[in-house]
């Protein structure tokens, strides 16, 4: 009993291992790596800045050519078409200086003319509205493939260094420095996939916003050729 006792008081009397905590801040382990790896890192995070200004200039480039300024345009062009009022028409459109009216002052511009041509008029004038807004949107669209592979890049070349800082090290080895290398070099992967994503679900909302758009020209388009071809 007297030995249970001795070696029980030897036990209380080993201090605890102490256990070393790091807060975790995604910040430092973006820029814990080489310099490649920031070089990277920095790449990958200016095509985010760069992405969200693509799609605040275009969100609201859409937003403000996709509103109608008069709510009576259509009724106003067909009183002027019906009264003979070509030029008053001609101008109005002028005046407005949207892209429907851009498209229909084409169209009016050519009554008296085949109905083809004054299609094919409205067809032309209305994809050179639809290519302004689609603007720079390929440049948009590429974000969300680039950046993860410049993500994946820097990881790869993270990895490649962390397995040959352990290859060199001499005397006993230290899973820490192994798990360190590792976990920075995940995190270029992770910045690009934070980078990509917002990226791709903008392209899709810009692509949804110039649908509308579009359609919106097609019905206008629309309303004039029956305005024109409406029976007397």
């Amino acid at each position: 009993m007297a030995f249970l006792e001795i070696a029980s008081q030897l036990i209380l009397q080993v201090p605890a291992p102490q256990v070393i905590t790091h807060e975790f801040s995604f910040w430092k382990i973006m820029f814990h790596g080489n310099l490649f790896a920031n070089i990277v890192m920095v790449t990958v995070l200016l095509l985010g800045v760069f992405s969200l200004y693509l799609f605040l200039e275009r969100y609201f480039f859409i937003k403000r050519i996709s509103t109608t300024t008069d709510p009576n345009f259509m009724r106003n062009i067909e009183d002027f078409v019906w009264n003979g009022k070509i030029d008053a028409a001609n101008d109005y459109c002028e005046r407005l200086n949207t892209p429907e009216a851009r498209v229909l002052q084409k169209g009016i511009s050519r009554i008296g003319r085949p109905v083809s041509d004054i299609v094919s008029a409205m067809e032309s004038q209305a994809q050179v509205e639809v290519a302004n807004a689609e603007k720079n949107l390929n440049l948009l669209a590429a974000v969300p493939s680039i950046a993860p592979m410049l993500g994946l890049l820097g990881t790869v070349i993270g990895m490649i260094l962390a397995f040959f800082d352990m290859s060199n090290t001499q005397g006993a080895f230290s899973p820490q420095t192994l798990s360190e290398g590792i976990y920075t070099a995940m995190g270029q992967t992770a910045t690009g996939l934070a980078v990509a994503i917002p990226a791709n679900f903008f392209y899709n909302l810009l692509l949804s916003k110039i649908d509308r758009f579009v359609l919106k020209l097609q019905n206008t388009s629309g309303e004039f050729l029956d305005i024109i071809n409406k029976p007397l």
